[in-house]
């Protein structure tokens, strides 16, 4: 004992302050950090999109005969492009709802889930039968209208790329980069060019984004460290 005091009193042994030895761990950093894994993860949402391709013909609304254009406008889509393809940019599902039909025919959308026949129906922007389809990023959607009409166009074929001149596209005129809604217009026949024939809105939500697992791990960690600090300062 008389030699620990000797070499107190000499420096060759130091006192620690517990309570400096321990480590800082700040809560505004590990917020910042878990801040900053969701919005990476938010922004992955927010730049999912409808894809439309180039080289398509974009005009206006009102389309001239469109029984719908007062409702269309309503709902703020006032532009329609036609002789373009359909795709989307991540994995996710497109929700197609029928919401409006003026035809003589009887029109359908088909995709591979089944199809939506159209009744001649008033128009309602929520939709009067839905289907959902998955989809993967980059691909071009598996969709087509029919007439059961022979009089009519040959059917529109989104993958396929057929017939596109008989689809309307309508979007918002200040067309979003991350487009999620828009209106698929049929125009059935060769004569009025009216894209009322049978009006489908589709959505598009992106598919929940699984974390890897380093994520998890990574997080564990968060809360273990911050239980560590917890336990310290009591």
């Amino acid at each position: 004992m008389k030699n620990i005091l000797t070499m107190l009193r000499s420096g060759k042994i130091t006192t620690v302050n517990p309570e400096r030895a321990k480590p800082s761990i700040k809560t505004g950093h590990i917020t910042a950090v878990c801040a900053g894994m969701v919005t990476l993860i938010a922004s992955l949402s927010a730049n999912a999109a409808f894809v439309i391709s180039a080289g398509g013909s974009t005009q206006s609304l009102p389309v001239t005969g469109n029984d719908f254009n007062s409702d269309l406008g309503g709902e703020g889509f006032n532009q329609m492009t036609t002789g373009a393809q359909l795709s989307v940019n991540q994995d996710g599902f497109v929700d197609f709802y029928y919401i409006a039909a003026e035809s003589g025919y009887t029109n359908t959308l088909h995709n591979t889930n089944g199809f939506i026949s159209e009744g001649d129906d008033p128009f309602n922007f929520n939709g009067y039968a839905m289907i959902t389809v998955a989809v993967s990023a980059g691909e071009v959607l598996d969709f087509s209208f029919k007439s059961a009409s022979a009089a009519a166009l040959s059917p529109v074929d989104n993958l396929a790329g057929t017939s596109l001149e008989g689809l309307g596209i309508m979007t918002p005129g200040s067309r979003p980069s991350s487009l999620t809604q828009l209106v698929l217009a049929y125009n059935d026949g060769p004569v009025d060019g009216d894209f009322d024939d049978m009006l489908v809105r589709a959505d598009f939500r992106v598919a929940p984004i699984p974390l890897p697992a380093a994520v998890w791990l990574f997080g564990s960690g968060l809360i273990g460290l911050i239980g560590m600090a917890r336990r310290r300062r009591q």
